[in-house]
């Protein structure tokens, strides 16, 4: 799957939209930011948000009253110029633009839930990659092995291997979120990390 390729036909179809981001709905969207941001206290940190889409956490956080130093970053031309309309204020970058420094939290949101060849070795290089870029903590989503219906075009991870890779690899201190539901009535699907650096 060429991952820019099917974002920017999402965004020309879409728009500025929970649907270009392949989100169902934008209440599940924002429950997601809600779970990320349980990281820490991010007020006044530098963050990057990695995967930023047409930069909805920025408005996320603008909503709740949230004063943080943003960066966005994603490898949509479309995206990126939309999110620097909608919030000139902050600063947004395609991939191969984003500057070398580091930042206090970093959020990852959908970006490791499309199938592809190597989901593993890319999320792992991701994530390695973004600990090089990062002070306090990293947080992201994946969806999860134990579920009881599975989405050809999905990549599905265990839990499991996540927290033993990130142990060995980047850090001790880590928290995975499985308990929360993103619509009433529907068992956990998905599961939030937080790595702390120390």
């Amino acid at each position: 799957m060429d991952i820019g390729k099917h974002y920017k036909n999402l965004f020309d179809k879409y728009g500025d939209s929970f649907k270009s981001a392949q989100w169902a709905d934008k209440e599940s969207q924002e429950k997601r930011f809600q779970i990320l941001l349980g990281i820490g206290d991010i007020e006044n940190s530098s963050i990057l948000d990695f995967g930023c889409g047409t930069g909805h956490l920025a408005t996320y956080l603008k909503g709740m009253n949230i004063n943080v130093n943003y960066t966005g970053v994603d490898i949509v031309p479309e995206f990126i110029s939309c999110a620097k309309e909608k919030h000139p204020e902050y600063n947004f970058y395609l991939n191969t633009d984003l500057p070398n420094q580091k930042y206090d939290y970093i959020f990852i949101s959908g970006v490791f839930n499309n199938k592809f060849d190597n989901n593993r070795g890319f999320y792992e290089k991701t994530l390695l990659d973004m600990s090089n870029f990062c002070n306090k903590g990293i947080a992201f989503n994946m969806l999860s092995y134990y579920v009881d219906y599975y989405d050809d075009g999905l990549f599905y991870e265990n839990p499991e291997t996540i927290y033993k890779f990130v142990k060995k690899n980047i850090s001790p201190y880590i928290v995975i979120r499985n308990e929360y539901q993103l619509k009433k009535d529907i068992i956990p699907f998905e599961f939030t990390t937080y790595i702390y650096m120390k």
